[in-house]
């Protein structure tokens, strides 16, 4: 049995589609059918989810500046001296390191 916040939430998006074009009912229509084949992770996966961005986030604030200047300066000088390879080919495909 659905609530009435659920009853609600149905009335409201089927006011909104009937007061737009056609072609945008279509998008909404699309929309919803990529909503239903692309679930919400449980509870669970989100807790996890924030977990490690929690843990990412310490990481990076507890990194020493100076330390990442130097890893940076090290790489941008890498590219300069062209030792390294383009992760991308010039139609935008992954290439496979050689």
């Amino acid at each position: 049995m659905k609530s009435q916040a659920q009853i609600d939430l149905v009335k409201a998006i089927t006011e909104i589609a009937a007061a737009i074009p056609f072609a945008r009912r279509v998008q909404l229509y699309e929309f919803a059918l990529f909503l239903e084949s692309h679930p919400l992770p449980a509870e669970e996966a989100i807790e996890a989810i924030a977990a490690d961005e929690a843990q990412w986030e310490a990481q990076f604030a507890a990194t020493d500046d100076d330390k990442l200047a130097e890893l940076i300066a090290s790489v941008e000088a890498e590219i300069k001296e062209g030792k390294t390879t383009p992760m991308f080919n010039e139609h935008g495909e992954f290439s496979e390191r050689k």
